[in-house]
């Protein structure tokens, strides 16, 4: 009997307990009570243990001579649970040695006491009851691939000291496919992850790669992976937080992505070749003579039994310290980001404004009508002739740079007609311009790789808005000096004209200045003190960002989609629009002396513009003590330094 005792606890069938039957009638003839109770206690370990192994062959393909396995307890094959299954067999190697030994003491004596067996098995109760804890929630949540690591995780705060041994074990065994696939993806931008188990996946499609085999021994992997070549879209990966275990942190997920993302983009590198020979040395750029260094820090870390989050967050700082360098190395010195971004302040934010002066000269006839077909080739045929005027044929801007106008789309054009307190007509709130070239064109930027990782399309959508706005103030400006102009020809002009022109030039002049000195000057400056004092690329990133965010909050372009967002934003508009009408308007009157219905024409603008300054100036004050609030300060500085507007 002792000897199926131990066949049983093998995993054999036998007829222990058919023989512990209660209607078994001779049962209590050949054992004690006492006995009777102990191998019950056996039989219920082993259909524990039963159970663990019957997951393992399940789901591990590895043969246990268990029969007519349950399908329905099968989960979704991969390599992480097929490591989960090694570490479990693994685990449980201790309990199979020493029913070998209590196999040899049954046989040198035939005596032995069941409580003798029941000895032996009794302290692997709670790692049996543990490991079934796991399997079941594993079954009932379907988890596979890094969620088993979050499972096993959440299990690891005990104090049974066998429990802990072999929890380390099992958990070590998954953690080596976790840094195989991260090794893979750190050093190479490959993914081998066919059952989409790695917190890192491809999003945009389906991989057909084969599944990573978890008997290559890592020198194959990494022979393998120089091998590979680049195909894929950087922006095709992405995070999946459900299978991102807690003990990993979002941002330092973030920086893996980041890293691997940064590989796969050097590996489609337009300027070179999608050779053999030509992606080696892109890595070989990348990572040099620390190549091999950083693969041993990795195989050190899945060497270890114990998953430690310092060392591991350390080594992953390293490498994105190296490839941010080698990045920043590409973009600022063989890119020449310092001078694209002054191209870009030259052009998209009109630092160059003696040429904006004379484009705005040659293109004024088109931009001033409803686009057509043509427009775009005339604009850049009169953007030619500016830079060639200008002396700049020499330069990167006809290379670079070009401008498309799109054909106004049909949009709604109903609106509210009052906003904070102010009332005007719908033709007064419409600016035409936006449905003219000016409100329509697009100054399109030729991205230089890999500046394509600063120059989103998102960034130049922003850098579009801000220059459409700037060339509306420059065209503005310029006309109502052209007004000026014209006026000193004539002798005598009507004081309201004179008054209210003066006023419009004065407010223009100093948004002009405003925007060009106290904004762009100022925050172009902040941004190349910070350009010079780095060499981690993700810093330029951030200095960028925070430069484009900074000039399109205090230019008050966030937000404009919706007018109420931003009413300061509107009331320039307005302002602008009144600019307009006043000079279109003084073209046909007779200035020097000024007909009932134009003087009543007069009067209607001054009052409009009384309102929108008063509602400026309010607006300005209303929030310029905010501490998001100096850029508003400033600008109502320059436009009420003597409070003359205020005071009215």
């Amino acid at each position: 009997m002792l000897h199926e005792v131990l066949a049983s606890l093998w995993g054999c069938s036998t007829g222990i307990k058919e023989m512990l039957d209660p209607d078994n009638m001779e049962v209590n003839q050949y054992f004690h009570p006492g006995e009777i109770v102990l191998l019950k206690n056996i039989l219920s370990i082993v259909e524990e243990c039963n159970v663990i192994r019957r997951f393992v062959n399940d789901n591990g393909c590895i043969d246990t001579g268990l029969e007519n396995p349950d399908e329905s307890e099968i989960i979704s094959q991969g390599l992480y649970l097929r490591a989960l299954c090694d570490g479990i067999t693994e685990a449980l190697e201790p309990f199979q040695q020493d029913i070998i030994e209590l196999e040899q003491t049954v046989l040198n004596d035939c005596h032995t006491p069941i409580s003798l067996i029941f000895c032996h098995l009794e302290k692997y109760v709670c790692l049996f009851s543990m490991l079934n804890s796991i399997i079941g929630e594993i079954i009932a949540q379907k988890l596979y691939g890094c969620r088993l690591l979050q499972c096993l995780h959440e299990y690891m705060h005990t104090g049974i000291a066998e429990v802990k041994v072999a929890l380390i074990k099992i958990v070590h065994k998954v953690h080596i496919v976790f840094y195989k696939h991260l090794t893979s993806w750190l050093l190479y931008g490959h993914l081998e992850d066919i059952h989409k188990e790695f917190f890192i996946q491809n999003v945009a499609h389906c991989s057909s790669s084969l599944v990573l085999s978890d008997y290559k021994n890592d020198s194959d992997i990494h022979e393998e992976n120089t091998t590979k070549k680049y195909n894929i879209d950087m922006w095709d990966y992405d995070i999946q937080a459900v299978m991102l275990p807690s003990y990993i942190s979002y941002s330092l997920a973030s920086k893996i992505l980041t890293i691997g993302q940064t590989i796969i983009m050097f590996g489609n590198d337009p300027r070179q070749k999608k050779d053999f020979h030509v992606v080696t040395k892109v890595e070989n750029s990348i990572w040099g003579e620390k190549e091999y260094e950083y693969f041993h820090k990795l195989q050190i870390l899945q060497s270890k039994p114990v998953f430690n989050v310092i060392e591991f967050e350390r080594t992953i700082d390293e490498l994105k310290q190296c490839v941010t360098e080698h990045l920043w190395h590409i973009a600022v010195e063989e890119a020449q980001l310092m001078q694209q971004l002054k191209l870009i302040k030259d052009f998209f934010l009109m630092g160059r404004g003696d040429l904006f002066l004379e484009f705005i000269r040659l293109t004024a006839h088109i931009l001033n009508k409803t686009p057509t077909s043509h427009t775009s080739r005339d604009v850049n045929l009169a953007f030619q002739m500016t830079l060639r005027k200008m002396h700049l044929n020499d330069e990167n801007a006809m290379d670079c740079f070009n401008f498309t106008v799109p054909l106004p789309s049909v949009e709604s054009e109903s609106q509210d007609t009052q906003d904070n307190g102010m009332e005007f007509s719908q033709e007064e709130r419409e600016d035409p311009s936006e449905k003219q070239g000016w409100g329509l064109i697009v100054l399109k930027y030729k991205v230089i790789w890999p500046l394509h990782l600063l120059f989103s399309p998102s960034a130049l959508n922003d850098y579009n808005t801000l220059f459409r706005f700037l060339l509306r103030v420059k065209k503005t400006q310029i006309n109502l000096w052209n007004l000026w102009r014209d006026h000193m020809h004539f002798k005598n002009i009507d004081i309201g004209v004179v008054q209210l022109r003066n006023k419009l030039i004065f407010i223009i002049d100093n948004l002009q200045y405003y925007l060009q000195v106290d904004v762009l000057e100022s925050q172009y400056s902040i941004l190349e003190a910070n350009m010079k004092t780095t060499r981690n690329f993700e810093d330029v990133q951030k200095a960028h960002s925070i430069f484009l965010a900074n000039v399109m909050s205090q230019t008050f372009l966030l937000g404009n989609e919706t007018e109420r967002k931003n009413p300061v934003n509107k009331l320039i508009r307005i302002l602008l629009r009144l600019c307009d009408d006043f000079i279109l308007q003084s073209s046909v009157w007779e200035i020097g002396n000024l007909i009932l219905t134009e003087k009543e024409e007069l009067n209607t603008l001054n009052i409009m513009l009384d309102s929108a300054m008063d509602w400026l100036t309010k607006t300005l004050n209303r929030v310029r003590t905010q501490p998001s609030g100096e850029h508003l300060a400033q600008l109502l500085l320059r436009l009420d330094f003597n409070r003359w507007f205020s005071k009215k």
